[in-house]
């Protein structure tokens, strides 16, 4: 359901298409300067990192985007 970008010069991953939900996901490394910060974690049920940062944590993604939108415990 989704197709992932790279570059063809270094193969860095640079962006992954979704066309069922209309969304690109841009990574903000990709772009220098770029005042990234982040709002949520998506798909946290599958962690393997646990970030103790306040943001919310989702079960898998918001339920605009198809998912539950069940927010779990930090």
């Amino acid at each position: 359901r989704s197709y992932r970008k790279w570059c063809k010069q270094c193969g860095g991953h640079l962006f992954t298409e979704h066309p069922g939900w209309g969304v690109t996901d841009v990574y903000a490394a990709v772009i220098p300067g770029f005042p990234f910060r982040a709002a949520v974690h998506v798909n946290y049920q599958e962690t393997k990192l646990p970030m103790h940062d306040g943001l919310p944590k989702l079960k898998d993604y918001p339920k605009e985007m198809g998912g539950s939108g069940i927010a779990i415990p930090e």
